[in-house]
Order: structure tokens, then C-alpha cells, then sequence
């Protein structure tokens, strides 16, 4: 009988070893859209073991609101640099441990020291970009050098800005030389003036498929992040993608781990998965967006690696801007906006 009480508990220990096992086999990722192909996530799978469950968002906004509202449901989630300043600032990031990342030392110069995260306390890049217009060169025939252009009446429903608050008041502020982060009064009530001025030329505001909607020909002018807008160059010759030359936003993507992840070994798995160049590459040659791996360049596509819509050069670069937290006056932004989008 003492025999048989043994080996029913060491069944038991056993079961409970195999259901914590699998239980840190699984990650639970929150990415943007078009960032993260299966391709990929199926090779960290077959390499690592780990089965991997992945949402998608299309704005900063999206991802703030479910972290701050006490959601511990995901293991990495890539914040922009704004945006993870402020988790940072929240408590809603976990401290890296510097022992357990690999590929560091990957990372292009301009990516290893983030004002908004220095020494990667929190996070790894993983893509950045900048923030433009996407065009069709036959049916916009006249030079597409300014944000003014969006404006124009002459195009009148065929203009789509992104559903990014930030973002929209980033090209109506640049336009009108001030800093993407101004935090004056005055400015943003001149902003929010020209965006309601604006909003019967607009067709749509979209930040999810904003590419597909311009290569159907629905739009001709299309605020947007540049991998997917030199993305839909590559596909239709007529587009082309251009930094207006007020600038406009460089960013950086970043992977991190929220507070009370419950796969902490998956999370790390899977950053120094994204560390490894040729990871990095095909992420980059499968989404359009640049890397930060500066290791990754031998592996990244020559046509994508030499073209200044991604890799912009450091005369364009030095006009945009990254968006920083802006404190109080983000509540203030987020109420215009929804002035400007009911009016």
C-alpha cells in the first residue's frame, strides 16, 4: 500500500512537471499589423518549441489602453518609442535582464542608446521608419514636396490620413514649422482649425490597411509609415513615397515584456530570436520596414537596402523627429481628435 501511495504522488509530480513545461512553451505576442509574417513565427516555433499566439493593433493608442487597463495577457508587445516611454514611466514594463539577451550587440549605432530607453532597460528595437505621404505619380501630377499638398481641394476624396492622432497633428504641425511635440496651446488649436478645414477632402482615416487603399486607386494621396508605402511601390511603379521637406516622424518600434508576463524564458526566447541578422532580415524583406540590425544589411534585399524611402539619407533624417511623451497635452491632442473626427 506504501508503494502503491508512492507512485501515485510521483505521477502526480511528474503531471505537474509536464503541465508547467508546456505551459512555458507558449508565447503570447501583441504586434503591429503587417510587422510579423507566419513564415516567421512558424521558424521560431520549429526552432524553439514554443507555440506562439499573436494579435495585432494599428495604433499606439490601441496597445496603451489595454496595458493600462491591467490586461496581462501577453508576453511581448512592441510599443513605439512614445509609447514606451510612457509604459516605461508607468511601471508597465519589465526591467531586462541584460544576462539573458543575445544579439545586442547586433543593433546599428543609432539604436543602442534610445533617449527614451537608455541601455535597453526595457526594450530591443525592432523596426523603425518614418512617417510620410504615399502617392500616385499618374493621377497627382504636380510636385509632392509638402503636407500642404493634403490640403489641396483639387483632391478632394481621394486623401487618407491615418486614424493616429499623433501622427495627423504631426504633419499639420511640421507643415507649419513647429515641433511634432510642440505642447503650446496655440499651436494645436491652429492644427485642430486645419484639420476640421481638412476633413471634407479626406476619404478616410486609416492606419490598418492604409497601403491597400491606395494601391486599389481609391486614394491618390495617403499619410502613412514608409515600409508599407514603398511596399506598395515596389508593387505598382505609378506609386512612390516621399518625407515632405518640413520632415516629418522618424520612430522606432520596440519589443518588450509587460509586468505579470507568465512566459518570461518565451519572451526572451523569442527577442533573441529577433536579435539573430538573419531574422531581422527577413522580417525586413517580408514587412519593408528597415531594420535596426545593423548586422542584418548582408542578408536584407539590395533593392530594399538602397532605397531612400526606407533608408532614408541623414540630411532627410535630420528634419524628422521622433515623437516623445507629451504629457497632460496628449489628453488634449485625444479631445481634439475627437472633435475633429465627429465634426
Amino acid at each position: 500500500m506504501k508503494q502503491f501511495v508512492i507512485i501515485i504522488c510521483l505521477i502526480a509530480l511528474l503531471g505537474c512537471g509536464n503541465k508547467e513545461s508546456s505551459e512555458t512553451k507558449k508565447l503570447n505576442l501583441y504586434i503591429w499589423s503587417a510587422y510579423i509574417t507566419d513564415e516567421t513565427i512558424k521558424k521560431f516555433e520549429k526552432q524553439t518549441g514554443i507555440t506562439v499566439r499573436y494579435d495585432t493593433y494599428d495604433s499606439n493608442e490601441a496597445l496603451l489602453e489595454k496595458l493600462q487597463s491591467g490586461i496581462t495577457e501577453y508576453d511581448i508587445v512592441v510599443p513605439s518609442d512614445y509609447a514606451a516611454r510612457i509604459l516605461i514611466h508607468q511601471g508597465l514594463l519589465e526591467t531586462l535582464d541584460q544576462s539573458k539577451l543575445k544579439g545586442v550587440e547586433n543593433l546599428t549605432p543609432r539604436f543602442q542608446d534610445m533617449p527614451f530607453d537608455p541601455n535597453h532597460g526595457h526594450t530591443i528595437p525592432f523596426l523603425w521608419g518614418t512617417t510620410g505621404i504615399g502617392y500616385n505619380k499618374t493621377k497627382v501630377t504636380e510636385p509632392v514636396d509638402s503636407w500642404s499638398i493634403l490640403w489641396n481641394p483639387r483632391y478632394q476624396n481621394r486623401i487618407l490620413m491615418l486614424d493616429d492622432p499623433r501622427e495627423v497633428f504631426g504633419s499639420v504641425l511640421k507643415w507649419k514649422g513647429h515641433s511634432i511635440n510642440s505642447k503650446n496651446p496655440a499651436d494645436l488649436e491652429e492644427a485642430k482649425g486645419l484639420l476640421i478645414q481638412q476633413k471634407p477632402l479626406v476619404k478616410t482615416y486609416n492606419s490598418a490597411s492604409f497601403d491597400e487603399v491606395l494601391l486599389s486607386g481609391d486614394v491618390w494621396l495617403a499619410q502613412g509609415w514608409s515600409g508599407q508605402l514603398a511596399k506598395a511601390a515596389d508593387q505598382n511603379k505609378d506609386l512612390a513615397y516621399v518625407i515632405p521637406k518640413e520632415g516629418g516622424t522618424i520612430w522606432v518600434d520596440n519589443m518588450a515584456i509587460p509586468k505579470g508576463t507568465k512566459h518570461t524564458e518565451a519572451a526572451y526566447a523569442f527577442i533573441n530570436f529577433v536579435l539573430t541578422p538573419e531574422t531581422a532580415a527577413e522580417i525586413t524583406n517580408l514587412s519593408g520596414y528597415p531594420s535596426p540590425n545593423e548586422a542584418a544589411k548582408k542578408f536584407i534585399k539590395p533593392d530594399i537596402l538602397n532605397d531612400p524611402a526606407r533608408y532614408p539619407d541623414e540630411q532627410t533624417l535630420a528634419k524628422c523627429e521622433f515623437l516623445m511623451d507629451v504629457g497632460e497635452t496628449s489628453t488634449l491632442v485625444d479631445r481634439y481628435w475627437t472633435e475633429i473626427k465627429s465634426h
